[in-house]
């Protein structure tokens, strides 16, 4: 496992495209995702998943993160190679600074 004492927290906020086959794309690359995810977990991404357009109907329409780096620049690069971005299911995300307060 390696050091994480260098890392800053970031809250990434991800909004999906919106097009007709915008979930079939999320589905299809979900595999690969997760298994980026899983592998990356606790050195990079902390925490996880989908943002849902209601309660009721659970539609995934974007995805927020607690992630681990040691600049914006570093976090910026690690998202663009997700299996999500390249799968052109990812179109759009904010990056904040972030410090967890309670577990």
């Amino acid at each position: 496992m390696s050091d994480n004492s260098n890392k800053q927290q970031f809250l990434v906020v991800i909004r999906d495209y919106t097009d007709e086959g915008a979930l079939e794309r999320r589905m299809a690359a979900r595999p690969k995702h997760l298994e980026m995810a899983e592998k990356s977990y606790p050195n990079y991404i902390v925490c996880g998943g989908a943002i849902f357009d209601s309660h009721e109907n659970r539609k995934m329409v974007g995805s927020a993160m607690i992630c681990l780096a040691e600049s914006e620049e570093e976090l910026r690069e690690k998202i663009a190679q997700d299996p999500y971005v390249t799968g052109k299911v990812w179109e759009k995300w904010d990056i904040y600074p972030y410090r967890k307060q309670v577990s």
